[in-house]
């Protein structure tokens, strides 16, 4: 299984022990050059101390040196060796130390000294230098002057063990600082990622019942605060759907009963008196089974079109021949209740599927209808509206409040006044939005003044 922290933990030890691996090699490095370049220094200075010492002369050379002032070139404390050559090869001066023996003749010139390392008569690895240089004396003539070679060697037994001891600190300070970082690192990113950790714990006790919680974004860090507000949002979605199916099951359990009830009692009258029974009940047994067979159609074709199921077939329609069409139905039950209706329609083809625009105009013009009460007004409008087909419904209403239009599109709501009527499942306006929102229109509604109710049926524009 992937982690995060593991990964994490894996990628910053190789990090930090490579940064810390390179800059103890590069520290230690340096201190050696340093101290290597010190010691160079100290055996040039000592060949250049003995350059001084010899001086032209007419049968050669003169050779000043004495051991009392140089006295690592004397043989009780033999540390120090040096050889002098002319041009043709031949020894002119050699150190006490060197007895019989002799140094490599290597050099360079007095600008550029040749260095090397070496093994030592005494057995002991030391470091020479050597260069060519002409001996000077003001007093003598130029021509005096020959070319001779010198090379210096001293025992670097000392400088052996600096370096010795340089690297031992630098590998005693890796193996402690590599301990040290995965001992820390570890504990450092647990700490760090315990806000994830944190989170995660959060969203495993978050269940059906526990939609309500939310996550404390405020004590989060600034990185993941943006993640808890997108997780509250989605439960704050996730409540409403669940409290919206909740409220659905029980409306819909409600909205049964009462019929499975009349269904019950018809049964056992007709069971416990058969010779009572007439062709009323059968008509009630009817009703009521219609009742219940149109309440299912409507709440399959609500679950289809929120699923985005519903089929749809985009052809020219007539909006405004069509609203005249569905209101010829109306106009009977609206002149019996004394209702006073004002049409209005310009001339608006669209594009929409026939059914479903005509079972929309159909609700809401049964809705005016029904809700409107006696003696009061409807008016229907038909018009284009910036390249959009535009159909308002307005009627006049006795209790609906503003409060009462936010719950209009949902499922089973109904005033009081209309559920005991039985002639409105609550279902009429819920599947109207959800049949427009299937063809892109969009269905709304609103309480523009007192005791008057407005819907607006609006076609997207390029359907106009």
């Amino acid at each position: 299984m992937n982690s995060i922290r593991r990964q994490l933990t894996r990628e910053l030890l190789g990090v930090a022990l490579g940064l810390l691996g390179g800059g103890l090699l590069a520290l230690y490095l340096a201190a050696r050059h340093a101290a290597l370049e010190q010691f160079d220094e100290a055996l040039q200075s000592k060949a250049l101390a003995v350059s001084t010492m010899i001086l032209p002369s007419p049968g050669g050379v003169t050779v000043l040196f004495n051991d009392r002032f140089m006295r690592g070139f004397d043989t009780r404390t033999p540390r120090d060796y040096f050889e002098l050559w002319d041009a043709d090869d031949r020894t002119l001066a050699r150190s006490e130390t060197l007895a019989q023996g002799d140094l490599p003749r290597l050099g360079g010139t007095l600008e550029n000294p040749r260095w090397w390392n070496l093994v030592l008569r005494s057995g002991r690895p030391g470091r020479a230098v050597g260069f060519s240089f002409r001996p000077r004396d003001p007093a003598a003539p130029k021509h005096l002057e020959p070319e001779l070679q010198l090379v210096v060697a001293t025992n670097r037994t000392a400088l052996d063990a600096t370096l010795r001891t340089l690297l031992s600190l630098a590998a005693g300070c890796a193996i402690l600082l590599a301990g040290a970082t995965v001992w820390l690192v570890p504990r450092v990113l647990r700490r760090g990622l315990q806000p994830l950790q944190t989170l995660g714990d959060h969203a495993t006790r978050i269940d059906a019942t526990s939609l309500s919680m939310r996550f404390p974004a405020d004590a989060l860090p600034v990185e993941l605060q943006p993640i808890a507000d997108r997780l509250n949002n989605l439960l704050a979605r996730l409540e409403a759907s669940f409290e919206r199916e909740r409220r659905f099951s029980a409306d819909l359990a409600h909205e049964l009963r009462t019929p499975l009830a009349e269904l019950r009692s018809l049964a056992e009258c007709a069971l416990k008196w058969p010779d009572t029974r007439d062709h009323t009940t059968d008509r009630e047994t009817l009703a009521i089974a219609q009742q219940m067979e149109k309440m299912v159609a409507h709440m399959l074709a609500l679950t289809r079109g929120e699923h985005g199921q519903l089929a749809t077939r985009a052809e020219p329609v007539a909006l405004d021949e069509l609203v005249h069409h569905v209101w010829r139905g109306r106009a009977e039950r609206a002149a019996a209740r004394d209702l006073r209706v004002r049409i209005t329609t310009e001339p608006v083809p669209v594009k929409a599927d026939s059914a479903l625009l005509g079972s929309i105009v159909a609700n809401l013009c049964d809705n005016a209808v029904d809700y409107t009460p006696p003696g009061g007004e409807i008016r229907v409008g038909v018009e284009p509206v910036d390249g959009r087909a535009v159909l308002s419904i307005t009627n006049t209403t006795a209790d609906v409040e503003p409060a009462d239009v936010l719950r209009l599109f949902d499922r089973f709501w109904r005033k009081e006044k209309a559920r005991s009527g039985g002639t409105h499942l609550g279902l009429g306006l819920p599947i109207a939005r959800t049949f427009a929102a299937a063809m892109g229109w969009t269905l709304t509604a609103a309480s523009d003044a007192p005791q008057q109710l407005t819907f607006v049926l609006t076609s997207p524009r390029a359907s106009a």
